[in-house]
């Protein structure tokens, strides 16, 4: 008996597709380990950056700006209490609050007398100099 099309049995060409992605997935992981950069994540910024990302990008930023989103401050049970959740606009104690976003920590700057003026900094250029001085 002669059968016209396969039942049950994987098609060789939409295995080689798929080992195909899956091979070109690895290599833009190995590529993207080997530069210390995500190429996954620049190609999405770029998918995002055109106008149809950005549409899909400005409906969800939309929905997220309701005002019980704000963070408030009121008093739940004699305590001062900061949330979204629980204090509502309907609360009586409940003010909206202005976040501030801070840089967080800063290193401290090194006094200039500390810092090394002039010295060598590769193997190299301690050659050099150790050639010059002679």
């Amino acid at each position: 008996m002669k059968l016209t099309y396969q039942r049950g049995e994987l098609s060789l060409f939409w295995a080689a597709v798929v080992i195909g992605v899956v091979t070109l997935a690895a290599v833009g992981t190995l590529l993207s380990m080997r530069h210390e950069r995500n190429l996954f994540g620049d190609a999405w910024q770029r998918v995002k950056r055109t106008d149809a990302g950005q549409t899909v990008q400005d409906v969800a930023a939309q929905a997220g700006r309701t005002e019980s989103a704000a963070i408030r401050k009121c008093l739940i049970d004699g305590k001062v209490t900061y949330s979204n959740v629980e204090c509502g606009a309907g609360n009586p104690t409940s003010r909206r609050l202005a976040l501030q976003d801070t840089k967080g920590i800063e290193a401290p700057k090194a006094s200039p007398a500390l810092q090394p003026t002039n010295l060598p900094e590769t193997v190299q250029e301690k050659m050099i100099e150790k050639a010059v001085q002679r």
